[in-house]
């Protein structure tokens, strides 16, 4: 099933079965029949209120189960996702997978971002989101010999100062970066020659935090994403390095065959 909406002058687009179905989810969303987190109708009620068959419905519901909109509890039924941070941090990774967006341009996207992000921690931050942080600062330290730990503890503290600002919407962004940059963040881990040095970056960050040191803790993770966004470099010309390093001989190979080929016999003498 697909339906049309025409414009004068314009091409018909043709709506799927999927856009129909979420954009009328949507509706019902807005004017209050359903709300975050709340349980679907059931099937026949659901189709029968979106105008699509059972069949088409089951087959809509996975692909929006798919892309985290909603979940499935066994024995309980369908719900709306109560939260689609994790949903649009995989959409995040795939782009980057795709390359549809590049590591370093979340990179600038953060430099913009995140400076000011700490600097409302530090106006903002209450005594219980400077313990997380504590915390957090106290297992990068514990962690020096594990990098995977150290990394998820680094993570975690960016985490609780997004948290610390108070800003949903920017906390939101940061977590679904945060998420699809793992991979890039794991990539450089064997880059870091020096963790306590890495480490007293971001314990200063903290301690500027929790003095309430607005300008100083923007600086703070301003220069930490500088040094970031290095390792991020070094790994990506590395790993470029490498690929004309493999692709050379294949390119070698192509070329002699190719003047083979062009050679001219030789004259024989009469």
């Amino acid at each position: 099933m697909a339906t049309s909406h025409s414009v004068p002058g314009e091409t018909v687009k043709r709506e799927t079965v999927m856009e129909t179905v979420s954009r009328r989810i949507e509706g019902l969303i807005r004017c209050g029949e359903l709300r975050v987190g709340s349980r679907l109708p059931s099937e026949p009620k659901l189709a029968a209120m979106l105008g699509v068959s059972r069949s088409s419905l089951r087959e809509v519901l996975k692909g929006l189960m798919f892309l985290g909109l909603i979940k499935a509890r066994p024995g309980y039924g369908t719900y709306i996702q109560s939260s689609l941070g994790r949903a649009v941090g995989k959409q995040f990774q795939w782009m980057l997978l795709l390359q549809e967006v590049k590591y370093l341009e979340l990179f600038e996207l953060r430099k913009i971002l995140e400076p000011d992000v700490a600097a409302l921690a530090a106006r903002r931050a209450t005594k219980e989101d400077i313990v997380r942080m504590d915390a957090a600062v106290r297992g990068m330290k514990a962690s020096f010999d594990r990098p995977e730990q150290y990394m998820a503890f680094e993570m975690s503290l960016h985490e609780e100062l997004a948290q610390a600002s108070k800003n949903v919407a920017v906390e939101a962004m940061l977590r679904m970066m945060y998420g699809a940059l793992a991979e890039g963040r794991r990539r450089t881990l064997y880059l870091i020659e020096n963790f306590a040095g890495n480490f007293r970056r971001h314990e200063r960050i903290f301690r500027l935090v929790a003095k309430r040191d607005a300008a100083g803790a923007r600086k703070a993770v301003l220069e930490d994403l500088e040094y970031a966004e290095g390792l991020l470099r070094q790994d990506l010309e590395i790993r470029d390095s490498l690929r004309m390093k493999l692709n050379k001989p294949e390119l070698e190979l192509s070329a002699g065959k190719t003047i083979e080929k062009k050679r001219p016999a030789r004259a024989t003498k009469p």
